[in-house]
């Protein structure tokens, strides 16, 4: 009896190893910054045309207070939106501009719409067309961080790529 336990096991035992060996575990890279571009394929061999193969991720650009020019990083950002742009020619987007919560209502509107507007002028004079590209101001009226210190306003003051 004790062999036969025994032997019942190292057969429990090999096949749950077994088992484990088979399973495939894998891990992939969700988030990649280099990513512009997505291709679908199809096993029947359809006709799939390509003409909006790209899903454009929103892009943040952030701006200093009560500034409306662009820094060397929103440059950056903005470099990584035209070439996406350029390599989806008939993706639209939208800018929305938005000011921290200091100032007026009505300051902190035209302050959001001077930085949609200088991100426009940007992305016009680097090759996107005008009609592409929709303007508007929120102001302080959406904020993306709720706060009264200097890390909330930073985020609070930017133009969102939609």
């Amino acid at each position: 009896m004790y062999l036969f336990k025994n032997i019942f096991n190292f057969f429990i035992g090999l096949l749950f190893l077994a088992s484990c060996s088979s399973m495939n575990v894998t891990e992939e890279k969700v988030y990649s910054s280099d990513v512009k571009t997505i291709e679908a394929s199809s096993f029947n061999n359809e006709n799939i045309t390509y003409d909006s193969k790209a899903v454009f991720a929103s892009a943040t650009v952030y701006f200093e207070f009560d500034k409306s020019n662009l820094t060397s990083k929103s440059i950056q950002t903005l470099k990584g939106a035209v070439s996406a742009l350029n390599e989806n020619e008939s993706i639209k987007i939208s800018l929305a501009g938005h000011a921290d919560e200091r100032g007026t209502r009505e300051y902190n509107l035209a302050l959001g719409q001077r930085r949609a507007e200088t991100v426009s002028s940007y992305l016009i004079l680097n090759g996107i067309e005008k009609n592409r590209i929709t303007v508007k101001s929120f102001g302080e009226e959406r904020p993306a961080v709720f706060g009264n210190d200097e890390s909330s306003y930073a985020k609070n003051r930017r133009v969102e790529i939609n």
